[in-house]
Parts: C-alpha cells; sequence; structure tokens
C-alpha cells in the first residue's frame, strides 16, 4: 500500500515569468496539439513543440528538482512529458490515473490493454495562476480511497508545484468557472526506457 503524499513547493519561478508563460501560451496556440480527447484538444503545448530556449531551460530545471525531491521519497524518477496548458472557462478533467491500470478499471480492458504499463508514476503541476484570484474553480480533487477516506482537494495558488503518485491515486480537476487557468504539468517515470528523448536544438 502506498502512502499518499502530496508535496508542494511554493515560488518555485518568479511572478514574471509565470506572466510570460501565460504570454507564451497565448500567442503561440498554433503549437497547441491536437488530442483524441476533449479535455485536452488543442489546449496544450507540447515541449517538443516549444522553440524558446528559455523556456525549455526552465522547465529542465523544474524537471529535475522534482527528480531531487521525489528521491527523498525513495524513487529514482525520470523526465517523461512536460507542456503548458490552458484550461478556459468550462474545462474540467474527469477522475483518472495516469496510467491506466484495468485491474483497477476492468471496463478498459481490450485485446490490446490486457493489464497495465508502469509508466507514469509520478506527476506534478506548477500552476501558473491561482484559483480564486485568477480565476474560479480548477481545483486538484482526489478521489476517496483507503489511505484518504474523506478524498482531499487542492486549491491552486500561483507559482507553487504539486507532486503526487498519478498512478496510484485517482484525481480530476473541478470544473472552471470564471478566467483561464493555465498550468505547466509534468510527468515521470520509474522507467529508463520512458525516458524521453532528448530535444533537438531549437
Amino acid at each position: 500500500m502506498v502512502d499518499f503524499n502530496l508535496i508542494q513547493i511554493p515560488e518555485v519561478i518568479t511572478e514574471q515569468e509565470a506572466k510570460d508563460l501565460i504570454y507564451y501560451h497565448r500567442t503561440h496556440r498554433h503549437l497547441c496539439s491536437a488530442d483524441n480527447n476533449p479535455q485536452y484538444d488543442g489546449r496544450k503545448i507540447q515541449i517538443e513543440n516549444i522553440r524558446t530556449q528559455w523556456i525549455r531551460e526552465l522547465i529542465r530545471r523544474l524537471e529535475y528538482m522534482i527528480v531531487s525531491e521525489v528521491a527523498q521519497y525513495g524513487a529514482k524518477v525520470f523526465p517523461e512529458q512536460s507542456e503548458i496548458v490552458c484550461q478556459p472557462v468550462g474545462a474540467e478533467i474527469v477522475p483518472h490515473i495516469d496510467v491506466y491500470d484495468t485491474r483497477i478499471y476492468p471496463h478498459l480492458k481490450t485485446e490490446e490493454f490486457q493489464t497495465y504499463v508502469p509508466q507514469s508514476e509520478w506527476a506534478a503541476v506548477l500552476y501558473l495562476n491561482g484559483s480564486g484570484t485568477d480565476y474560479k474553480g480548477g481545483n486538484l480533487r482526489f478521489t476517496p480511497c483507503e489511505m484518504i477516506p474523506m478524498g482531499f482537494e487542492y486549491v491552486p495558488q500561483a507559482r507553487e508545484i504539486v507532486v503526487f503518485q498519478g498512478m496510484e491515486f485517482e484525481h480530476s480537476v473541478t470544473k472552471v468557472y470564471h478566467g483561464d487557468r493555465y498550468t505547466l504539468p509534468m510527468w515521470f517515470t520509474t522507467d529508463f526506457k520512458d525516458i524521453r528523448p532528448e530535444l533537438p536544438n531549437p
């Protein structure tokens, strides 16, 4: 059984860096990736599509800060994916785990997906703006389970990172009711073969 840990690291970037990342997303929507899932379609700019050097360097710095934090919990992880995301009014993310385990979600079982593939064991989210100040709603909610019987809801704070085991604990994002919610989510794997390939020079 895995203990529930929500690591919170405040003020990991400056106010100006947060504003600049939001501005980058607003002015580079043509880089947003298509996605079969409407929760993400046209809302995320993946790191491999970012050609601005300072943003890449900032994301790398954050990734390796997370690697160091997670190591304190006895896990060796590697960066897998990072992206800048905007969730407008009406957006929400339904309860999920970051890698579907058909032992937990038997309705997802198919011939192709028999059990599960350990991959995105840890997740981190940097909030570029905050709930209650820049938008309403958009809280990170953990579904009640044996380790958190009452569940848990985190209210995003601007420039704060939260880190958690996204493959172990079902989580969701409540509906955004006012304003745009900007985040920089990152995923980490314990399997070296799933590490993100080195990015080409911009």
